[in-house]
């Protein structure tokens, strides 16, 4: 298994390992409700220095982005940062991901560790087609992985936090007022002292709280994360992750999103737009599903494949599910019939072979 810089660090603090994506990664410290309840209240770190980064570059770039996600990246701000995905032809999901600007015609990639490699081998790929119809292009694609080590800090109290510590890290004053003075996915760069990798800054995060991730060199994201530790932050594993992008109706790709699941399907139209030409515009002649989010009115924890019942059959299966400490109750996110008409009905889970009751609700599950 791959171990990212932080590995020793973890071992140190105590963490249990688990396997994830091919990564020898922390699933948590102390405990996930913990872990929950400090970036929802407070603030913690996380290291996904697993995930992914892609360079593509050259002066066709921004065209060839153009088609191949499903918004437009030409004309952002340069600092300015879009999610997107990744289509395939028949308008499933490869993956979805960052795109940062980090400099003239050159884009920044930020995408699941799970999908890295093939998430390369498509735009390497789709390099080709976009060639064979528009002829010669300038684009190159470059994976720069193993080049950064990636740090999220979360919660309500990010900032005010960062105020004084990102100081006793090392950061100069500009740096933290730029720092502190970014918009929502909005990025900032720093030259590293060392002249290895610029550092990127985005204020942006998968838990449905404020706070900033880190792109940092490999080498240096250790002396980042142990100062932030040496702070008081406290460390939070994937299975708070989960728990809190779930609770925020995030979507995870393999469970909202995948090959056969549309951005459409997961209930993402407000990162689609169908108006512009792109691969996958298909996605609309087979959007067949929708996206529901479904609260236990119990304690009852929903998972992955459970059925859906509704008036006595099974009308949908569950994508994902789990107990959400800030609730203190179980939530799911299910896949049913795009014109089954669920208002005001009574839905159920099948869960060891009892049907329990679940309500309806809007996404997120937590404001």
């Amino acid at each position: 298994m791959k171990k990212t810089p932080l590995y020793q660090h973890h071992v140190d603090l105590g963490a249990r390992m688990v396997e994830y994506a091919g990564w020898d990664m922390p699933v948590q410290y102390g405990g996930i409700g913990e872990e929950t309840a400090a970036v929802r209240n407070d603030s913690g770190i996380f290291d996904v220095s697993h995930m992914g980064e892609i360079v593509v570059s050259g002066k066709d770039s921004a065209s060839f982005l153009d088609w191949l996600l499903t918004r437009k990246i030409s004309g952002k701000q340069p600092n300015q940062i879009t999610y997107a995905l990744l289509a395939n032809e028949a308008g499933g999901t490869v993956d979805d991901l960052l795109v940062y600007e980090t400099a003239p015609e050159t884009y920044f990639l930020v995408v699941n560790a799970a999908n890295k490699d093939k998430d390369v081998q498509h735009i390497e790929s789709s390099v080709g087609r976009y060639r064979e119809k528009v002829g010669a292009a300038d684009i190159s694609v470059e994976d720069v992985s193993d080049r950064y080590g990636q740090i999220a800090w979360q919660g309500p109290k990010v900032r005010e936090l960062a105020a004084t510590v990102l100081p006793s890290l090392g950061f100069s004053e500009d740096a933290v007022q730029a720092i502190l003075g970014l918009k929502r996915f909005r990025s900032y760069q720093m030259p590293d002292p060392d002249g290895r990798v610029e550092w990127i800054v985005s204020r942006t995060g998968y838990t449905g709280e404020d706070g900033f991730e880190f792109y940092v060199p490999a080498e240096a994201t250790t002396a980042l994360w142990q100062g932030l530790i040496d702070a008081g932050i406290v460390p939070a594993g994937l299975g708070a992750r989960d728990v809190l992008r779930l609770e925020a109706g995030l979507p995870l790709y393999g469970h909202e999103l995948g090959e056969d699941i549309s951005a459409l399907d997961a209930g993402l139209t407000r990162f689609v737009d169908l108006e512009h030409e792109f691969q996958g515009q298909r996605m609309a002649e087979t959007n067949r599903r929708r996206l529901i989010h479904l609260v236990s009115e119990s304690k009852a924890i929903p998972r992955e494949h459970y059925r859906v019942i509704m008036d006595g059959e099974a009308v949908g299966e569950v994508a994902s599910g789990t107990y959400s400490p800030t609730l203190e109750k179980g939530i799911a996110t299910a896949f049913v019939d795009k014109d089954l008409d669920t208002a005001g009905k009574q839905l159920y889970l099948e869960i060891r072979s009892k049907q329990l009751p679940f309500s309806e609700v809007e996404s997120p599950f937590v404001k």
